[in-house]
């Protein structure tokens, strides 16, 4: 993003101390605001982070390093396949139960 250093010269250096104070502002205005909606806003961050780098990546990396043989590729392939449905499903419910605190539809429901 700075491709300058801001050692010797003052006006990157600014630049660089103004783009860090918004983004704290920006951080904060999230926590004072958010702080009703927080399950959500940390699905959908782990959505979008955590659920790629646990079963997406590793499943990638696998394909073009090591599989040799077409059923292999096929597995990774079925596995990448359910990485991206499980992060589209994720992001859906948590955008969708945005506002709201219970989830849209009991998934778990006991029958007595």
């Amino acid at each position: 993003m700075f491709s300058r250093s801001g050692k010797g010269n003052p006006v990157v250096k600014w630049q660089k101390n103004l783009f860090r104070s918004l983004l704290v502002t920006f951080i904060i205005m999230v926590a004072i605001f958010g702080a009703e909606e927080l399950d959500n806003f940390i699905a959908i961050v782990g959505a979008g982070a955590c659920l790629p780098l646990s079963f997406l990546y590793p499943v990638m990396l696998h394909y073009k390093a090591l599989a040799d043989t077409w059923w292999v590729r096929a597995k990774d392939l079925v596995l990448s396949a359910v990485a991206l449905v499980g992060l589209v499903y994720v992001t859906f419910i948590s955008i969708e139960t945005w506002g709201s605190s219970a989830p849209p539809l009991d998934r778990c429901a006991q029958t007595p």
